[in-house]
């Protein structure tokens, strides 16, 4: 709440309509908004220049996490969401967003798709994750991800908030776990192999 206040902006679990609620507990998991204290652990956690890296957050939500990730300089932060009620409160939180902090300079952007079809940018990235969907899609994505890399190798991170699927990032011998506690991990594409 105090995010929100903060910041103009609204992306709550408890705004969220029974409807959509519903529609999003039929995709196999439900919509929480990313803490602001366990991003900050995360962010600095991290082994990066924020300024050569673009955001991306898979299963975004509201936006909440763009807007966190604007603060720490990325040059863009780009958001993933498959529920279309969802990516249209994103929209309207990163135009109230945007108005309020002229003085960002992180590009803000919200999609609306399924996050096994998004194309990942050849470019430096951190992939946020906070237990955004089941474990078929969890495995796609990670199979796409592991692809692009093999495609055009540049360092990317991904920070996974919740671990209910850490297992699965564990046996991927292409990443390295770099941080983490009983909340989250983050890891790093491994320089010897794709």
């Amino acid at each position: 709440m105090d995010f929100d206040r903060d910041n103009m902006v609204d992306t709550t679990r408890a705004n969220v309509p029974f409807r959509t609620q519903l529609a999003i507990a039929l995709t196999g998991h439900a919509y929480y908004a990313s803490e602001p204290y366990l991003f900050e652990q995360m962010m600095q956690a991290l082994p990066v220049d924020f300024d050569r890296f673009t955001f991306v957050d898979l299963g975004s939500g509201k936006g909440r996490a763009l807007m966190m990730a604007a603060g720490y300089g990325f040059r863009k932060a780009i958001g993933v969401e498959y529920i279309p009620a969802l990516h249209r409160a994103a929209q309207q939180n990163i135009r109230k967003f945007a108005e309020e902090h002229r003085d960002l300079n992180t590009q803000l952007e919200s999609l609306c798709m399924d996050a096994r079809d998004y194309q990942f940018l050849a470019e430096p990235l951190v992939l946020y994750m906070y237990n955004p969907f089941p474990e078929p899609v969890f495995v796609a994505v990670l199979n796409k991800l592991r692809q692009s890399i093999e495609e055009c190798r540049r360092p990317v991170i991904i920070a996974y908030r919740f671990l209910e699927f850490a297992p699965l990032l564990a046996r991927c011998d292409w990443l390295e776990k770099i941080a983490g506690t009983e909340q989250w991990a983050a890891y790093r594409n491994r320089r010897d192999r794709p």
